[in-house]
């Protein structure tokens, strides 16, 4: 059997400034977070990425890396959680993030570092990897397609004027996402059209 053209490896200490770009560039405008716009979202992660650094060279985290064979260069990372936990102190390992670059979209780099994650999480002897979806984010099905379950859902109401101010704003900001969304969804069509005979 051919080698795939990509490969999935553990990131190495070279590859976190790409993950970080990425984390607070393509994936937060593509993949609506929870009560957050993007902006809040990207301080966030630059704001946390060191503390992040020191739990993966602790071992309670792994950066999972997606790498192009052919141009040797990362196209994609998942960060994987160690040492969650599910609703009854059993623990699980945990997606806490994935990303890809926008032109890879689409071609299974997704699904990939999930499957080595999953292989990992086995081979840790644990039984469960969780995960979680924005109810906004249309990329929940193809979390299905990968063999993931639906096993809760998440609500929210806002208490205060404050809160019901980061709701509003969130949906706000959700018309942007979808008009990515789109705007990625006819790339891919395009792409597809120019492959087909």
């Amino acid at each position: 059997m051919a080698e795939p053209w990509y490969e999935i490896v553990d990131a190495a200490e070279q590859d976190w400034d790409f993950i970080l770009e990425l984390a607070t560039s393509a994936s937060i405008f593509t993949f609506s977070a929870l009560r957050s716009t993007s902006e809040e979202r990207a301080q966030f992660i630059r704001k946390e990425f060191p503390s992040l650094r020191m739990w993966v060279r602790q071992g309670k985290y792994r950066f999972l890396l997606a790498r192009d064979r052919e141009l040797d260069k990362p196209i994609g990372y998942l960060l994987l959680n160690l040492y969650g936990m599910d609703d009854l102190g059993r623990r699980q390992t945990f997606v806490e993030d994935i990303g890809a670059l926008p032109d890879y979209w689409g071609r299974g780099v997704g699904h990939a570092l999930f499957d080595h994650a999953t292989e990992l999480t086995a081979s840790l002897g644990i039984d469960f990897m969780g995960g979680e979806v924005a109810a906004g984010n249309p990329r929940w099905q193809a979390a299905l397609r990968n063999r993931f379950e639906l096993e809760s859902y998440r609500v929210v109401r806002a208490c205060t004027a404050r809160g019901q101010e980061i709701l509003d704003r969130c949906k706000q900001t959700q018309q942007a996402h979808d008009q990515i969304q789109e705007q990625l969804k006819a790339r891919q069509e395009k792409r597809a059209r120019r492959r087909s005979p």
